[in-house]
C-alpha cells in the first residue's frame, strides 16, 4: 500500500474549521425543517396565529352579549370588567390577572413579549383579552406540559451544535493523535534505552519533518553511544585485567615482607616493614574494589535462585556477628521468621549487604551497637542496617550512591574511597530493588534500607 498524500497542518486545521462550520449550520437547519413540517401538518401554529385570531374576534366579542358563546382561539384568556372596573368574569388568575387589570385601567402594554392584551369595549362592560405571541402546539396537553416550539427549537439547535462540536473536535484530535503516534512511540523507545528501531511516518508534512529530524537524531545518538559503550567496555576490561595482574606482584611483595619479618630486625627496620605490610594490605583493598567495580558496571550475570530468606539472613547474621566481634561492636539483629523466599543471587546480594555492614562498622563508635533488621513488607523484603555513628550529611543523602563520593569527611577513612554504596546500589538495582538512605531517629546514626521485591 502506497503512502497517503501528505498535507500541511494549516490545511488540516482549515478542513476541520470548514467541517465544523458546515456541521453547525446543519445542526441549526434541521430543527427549522422539523418546525416547518410541524406547521405544514397543523401540528404547530404560526407565531402570529393567536394574535390574528384574537384581533379578528374583536367585532364579534363587541356585538355578542354572552361571551361564552364566542369560540376563543387556543391560548386566549379573558377578563370581563364593569364600567367601574369591577371584575365580573375571568379566566385569568394571579399575576396575569393583575397585569390585565393594569392594562384595562392605564392601557400600558405588558412587558412580557409573549403575552399581550387587547381591550374590547362593550355596551355595559369592558373585555380584556390575553393572547399569546409565538408558535404553539395544536394539542392542549403538549402546550401545558412541553416547552413551546420556539424554546424546543433553541434547545435542539444548542444541543445539536454542542454534539457536532464535540464529535468533530474528538475526531480531529484523534486524527492528530494518530499522526503523532510515531513520535510518541519513538520517544518511548528512547526512554526505554532502545535505539534499534525504525521511526514511523506521518501524513502531515510538519509532523513528518519532525519525525525525520528525530530519526536523524536517533541514528546520531546511537552511533555516538555505541562508540562510547565500546570505549567504556574496553576501559573496564583493561581495568579488570590490570587489577588482576597487580595481584601477582602484590602477592610477591607480601610474601617477601612476611619472610623479612621472620628475620631479626632492628626497631627501625620493623617500622619500615610494618609500613610495607600496611600499604600492601591497602593496595589489596584497592584491587578488590577495582575488580568489584568492573564486574558490577559491566553487568555481572546474576545467578538467580529461590532462597528461603529467613535461613539466608540467619547465616549472614553469624558472619556479621563475627565481624562485629573483631571490631569491638555489639550486634542487635531482628530477623522476621516469615520472610518467605526471594529470587536472588546469593553471593551478589551478600556482597551488597556486607558492603553496607562494613561501612556501618567502620563508622560506629567503639563499643557501639550495629542494628540489623529483616522484615516482610508485602511486596518487598526490607533489610535495614543502622549504626550509631555521626550519620549522613545532607549532601551525602543526595550523592552517597555516586562513584567516589566522599563528601562527609567525618564518615570517611583512608580505606574508604566512595565505592561501597555505589556498588551496593548497582547490585540492588540488578535485583530490581531500591536503596534508601537516611538518619535514624533512635540512634542518630546512618540508616540504610535495602528493598528487594519478592
Amino acid at each position: 500500500m502506497g503512502m497517503k498524500k501528505r498535507t500541511s497542518l494549516k490545511a488540516s486545521f482549515w478542513k476541520f474549521l470548514c467541517m465544523l462550520l458546515v456541521g453547525l449550520i446543519t445542526s441549526a437547519v434541521i430543527p427549522f425543517i422539523f418546525l416547518y413540517i410541524g406547521v405544514s401538518t397543523n401540528f404547530i401554529t404560526y407565531a402570529d396565529y393567536s394574535e390574528r385570531s384574537t384581533k379578528n374576534l374583536v367585532s364579534v366579542i363587541a356585538a355578542t352579549p354572552d361571551l361564552t358563546e364566542v369560540q376563543l382561539p387556543m391560548g386566549c384568556k379573558y377578563l370581563v370588567l364593569s364600567k367601574n372596573y369591577e371584575i365580573l368574569e375571568t379566566s385569568l388568575e394571579g399575576e396575569e390577572l393583575e397585569q390585565a387589570m393594569e392594562y384595562a385601567v392605564s392601557g400600558k402594554p405588558n412587558a412580557a413579549v409573549q403575552k399581550q392584551y387587547l381591550l374590547v369595549t362593550r355596551e355595559k362592560e369592558y373585555v380584556v383579552l390575553q393572547y399569546y405571541i409565538g408558535s404553539q402546539f395544536t394539542n392542549e396537553w403538549l402546550n401545558e406540559h412541553v416547552p413551546s416550539p420556539e424554546i424546543l427549537l433553541y434547545i435542539f439547535i444548542g444541543a445539536n451544535g454542542i454534539a457536532v462540536s464535540v464529535i468533530l473536535t474528538t475526531k480531529f484530535s484523534r486524527n492528530l493523535r494518530a499522526q503523532l503516534a510515531p513520535l510518541f512511540d519513538a520517544t518511548e523507545q528512547v526512554a526505554q534505552q532502545n535505539l534499534d528501531f525504525e521511526v514511523g511516518h506521518s501524513n502531515i508534512r510538519e509532523f513528518e519533518e519532525v519525525l525525520h529530524s528525530f530519526s536523524n537524531m536517533k541514528e546520531n545518538l546511537k552511533s555516538s553511544l555505541e562508540k562510547q559503550w565500546s570505549a567504556e567496555q574496553l576501559q573496564r576490561e583493561q581495568i579488570a585485567a590490570l587489577a588482576h595482574d597487580l595481584k601477582t606482584p602484590l602477592t610477591v611483595i607480601q610474601g617477601n615482607v612476611d619472610l623479612i619479618s621472620e628475620t631479626k630486625l632492628d626497631e627501625e627496620q620493623q617500622l619500615y616493614a610494618g609500613y610495607i605490610t600496611e600499604s600492601s594490605e591497602q593496595m589489596g583493598v584497592y584491587i578488590k574494589t577495582l575488580i568489584d567495580i568492573s564486574r558490577t558496571v559491566a553487568g555481572y550475570q546474576l545467578q538467580f535462585e529461590k532462597v528461603p530468606m529467613a535461613d539466608y539472613m540467619k547465616q549472614m547474621e553469624t558472619q556479621i556477628n563475627s565481624l562485629c566481634l573483631t571490631k569491638g561492636i555489639n550486634l542487635s539483629a531482628e530477623i522476621d521468621t516469615s520472610l518467605g523466599t526471594c529470587n536472588i543471587d546469593k553471593l551478589l546480594l551478600e556482597r551488597a549487604v556486607m558492603n553496607v555492614v562494613n561501612n556501618a562498622i567502620d563508622y560506629s563508635p567503639s563499643h557501639g551497637t550495629l542494628y540489623i533488621k529483616a522484615s516482610n513488607r508485602g511486596e518487598f523484603l526490607e533489610i535495614t542496617i543502622t549504626d550509631e555513628g555521626s550519620g549522613f550529611s545532607t549532601e551525602a543523602l543526595l550523592h552517597a550512591q555516586e562513584q567516589f563520593f566522599m563528601g562527609n569527611k567525618s564518615r570517611t577513612s583512608r580505606m574508604h574511597f566512595g565505592m561501597g554504596l555505589y556498588i551496593t546500589s548497582n547490585i540492588i538495582k540488578q535485583h530490581k530493588g531500591q536503596i534508601l538512605l537516611g538518619n535514624s531517629d533512635k540512634t542518630k546514626g546512618a540508616e540504610v534500607l535495602l528493598k528487594i521485591p519478592y
